[in-house]
């Protein structure tokens, strides 16, 4: 379905943030979550960390980002982790992946550089610690899933646990504060069922950037 002509090899290595924004501008919205920039953006911070062979890869929450993190999982070699609970979403990914980049990537196996498990990144069993359990190093992450701290921060805690000492940690919507319910997401689905919005007390605190932050900061010290 999306096996188009994507220019010869030595187009694609001259301009691979073309390929990839072709790629992504192919998918339909449902999957297709993040703007162009923070696309790209992700693609400057992988470039410029000059990630080792063999890296491994981190994703919670599944889409265009899986893409270009794809990419440098294969480029380098390595392994992407996605954890999503839509797995039908995942599915749908792997097909237009290999109709795309394993076209370019065609010398490698997909299944053994995308990891994805289609269940919660927080679980202690089938989530984000089980790559304790595998001794991985986490060379960057992508963090995705629920938009609240609740979660995000166990995303955070669990992949510190496996980090490499040089790692890229990238969050989206990293303005967004809520701690235990997503508010913004819940009175959308409100309103579209005619119901007024609602406002919880003790649910927000500080961005999630800085509170990340934060937390980087302190074990940079250690």
């Amino acid at each position: 379905m999306y096996d188009f002509y994507f220019g010869t090899e030595q187009q694609i290595k001259n301009d691979p943030k073309t390929f990839l924004l072709t790629i992504k501008r192919m998918l339909p919205r449902w999957s297709n979550s993040i703007p162009d920039s923070e696309y790209l953006a992700i693609y400057d911070c992988l470039n410029d960390a000059d990630l080792p062979e063999h890296a491994v890869i981190v994703e919670t929450g599944s889409g265009a980002s899986t893409i270009v993190l794809l990419y440098f999982a294969l480029l380098k070699k390595g392994e992407l982790y996605t954890w999503d609970t839509n797995g039908s979403k995942l599915f749908f990914l792997r097909a237009i992946i290999t109709d795309t980049l394993m076209r370019f990537f065609n010398n490698l196996n997909l299944s053994n550089h995308w990891k994805y498990v289609g269940y919660t990144s927080i679980s202690p069993y089938a989530g984000i610690p089980i790559l304790k359990e595998m001794k991985k190093k986490v060379s960057a992450c992508f963090f995705d899933s629920e938009h609240t701290w609740n979660v995000l921060g166990k995303e955070i805690a669990y992949t510190i646990e496996v980090m490499a000492d040089k790692a890229v940690v990238a969050i989206d919507d990293g303005n967004y504060n809520y701690l235990v319910e997503n508010t913004a997401y819940i009175n959308m689905l409100r309103k579209k069922m005619n119901l007024s919005e609602i406002s919880l007390e003790h649910n927000e605190g500080e961005p999630f950037w800085k509170k990340v932050e934060e937390i980087l900061r302190k074990i940079s010290k250690q």
